[in-house]
């Protein structure tokens, strides 16, 4: 018994020792939409419950090793107020820098790992987006999730092409990141089964995927900063064009270089030089490649500007303006997008801030094709105490063929909660 009574004190003091080094902390996120309708409809309507998320993070022993553990779930017209198919998804990821030179991360960190968009990604409307306060069309500046339901506003607002690398998305992924002198990162990340739920040539899915398809998807990255002046970045994200070829029964390819591109290359700068204003320059190439039918794919180029005003006083600024020109599909020229949107903001007191967030989108095809879309979203910011705070406004938007006139403006109204703990 004493023996007992003596392990159980030394593991208890190891423990406390063990978690006097841990820094735990968490968010709980909910969206709603109050109110929809368009200026068609006759009825308005009750939007519901749209987006959860609680996460919790930790970091041990000054930040050598730590994680995070996601849950969400919503629908698939979070962002459009409606009640599509219902989703719920779980991430995490834990990393370990026994060195300050090295660390190593495994998992999943849909957050956008290593993504270079300082101002026209996911932080230009920030917490806003995710609680549905925001319009959400982020993905086509810098978001990872390309993969989200194009709804009928969005479907143009939103497209792959963005001019900032991305980062790591939802993509499950080991990755290594070496520091080799002060203002330097490497990041190299490996996917882990990112294809795996694709059906293989025999007709029969699974969970493991070849060795040449996990390769084709690497990402590598450099960072440079320099201190007074920005940050300088290059990166590199394959689009599995350089796997191993396989094709079906029918002797047709269905995976392999001539169904997809190489990879995107980035290149982009962020100047902080200025005091007050910060800038950022974005460009992407996608190498092209030709189709079984030996016709000419990818190619396109996207370029990326986004500008920030804030001077630490009561009013600040936010713009950003994005291009997708050049490329083809199957030979055919693909259309050109462009994309502008603002946000300025202005903090009544320390803890109400008012925002006008507005977005303008054209794209241009043969034959005189147009499409344009249109949104007007101003909404409020409030503290309500430490650590809570809510966000609420109203949020007008069009898409619409430019000689169609008839497409009705949505509007919705939506509320959303945030506590930190």
């Amino acid at each position: 018994m004493k023996k007992l009574i003596a392990f159980s004190v030394i593991f208890a003091l190891l423990a406390g020792v063990a978690f006097a080094e841990a820094t735990l902390g968490g968010q709980l996120m909910i969206g709603t939409t109050l109110l929809k309708g368009d200026n068609k409809a006759d009825d308005i309507l009750m939007g519901g419950m749209q987006y959860h998320e609680a996460k919790m993070s930790a970091t041990f022993g000054d930040a050598k090793g730590g994680g995070k553990l996601v849950f969400t779930s919503g629908h698939d017209g979070a962002y459009d107020g409606t009640l599509g198919a219902g989703w719920k998804t779980a991430w995490g990821f834990l990393y370990w820098r026994p060195i300050p030179q090295f660390r190593m991360q495994v998992g999943v960190n849909a957050d956008g790992d290593f993504g270079v968009a300082q101002i026209s990604g996911w932080g230009f409307v920030g917490e806003a987006k995710n609680s549905v306060g925001a319009i959400s069309d982020y993905m086509n500046w810098g978001g990872g999730n390309t993969w989200w339901v194009l709804h009928p506003w969005q479907s143009f607002l939103t497209r792959p092409g963005a001019a900032f690398f991305p980062g790591t998305g939802d993509l499950p992924n080991v990755n290594f990141s070496i520091f080799p002198v002060d203002g330097v990162q490497i990041n190299i990340v490996l996917p882990i089964n990112e294809n795996g739920w694709y059906a293989d040539p025999n007709n029969k899915v699974g969970v493991e995927s070849e060795v040449s398809r996990q390769l084709a998807d690497f990402q590598i990255s450099a960072n440079v900063t320099l201190e007074e002046v920005g940050k300088l970045s290059i990166s590199f994200v394959g689009h599995g064009g350089l796997e191993k070829e396989t094709k079906n029964p029918a002797g047709v390819i269905i995976t392999g270089p001539k169904t997809k591109s190489v990879g995107n290359a980035y290149a982009s700068f962020y100047l902080t030089a200025i005091s007050g204003m910060n800038m950022e320059l974005g460009l992407v190439y996608n190498l092209p490649w030709k189709n079984s039918f030996d016709l000419d794919n990818g190619g396109y180029v996207g370029t990326g500007f986004g500008f920030r005003f804030d001077n630490g006083g009561q009013f600040t600024f936010k713009l950003r303006a994005n291009a997708k020109m050049l490329g083809k599909t199957d030979g055919v020229d693909q259309n050109t997008l462009l994309y502008a949107n603002i946000l300025p903001c202005y903090k009544i007191t320390k803890d109400l801030w008012a925002f006008l967030y507005t977005g303008l989108s054209l794209e241009i095809g043969a034959n005189d094709y147009q499409r344009m879309g249109w949104f007007v979203n101003p909404y409020i910011w409030v503290r309500a105490s430490e650590g809570l705070r809510f966000w609420s406004g109203v949020q007008f938007y069009q898409t619409q063929i430019v000689e169609d006139s008839d497409t009705p403006i949505t509007w919705r109204v939506p509320f959303g909660f945030n506590f930190y703990f």
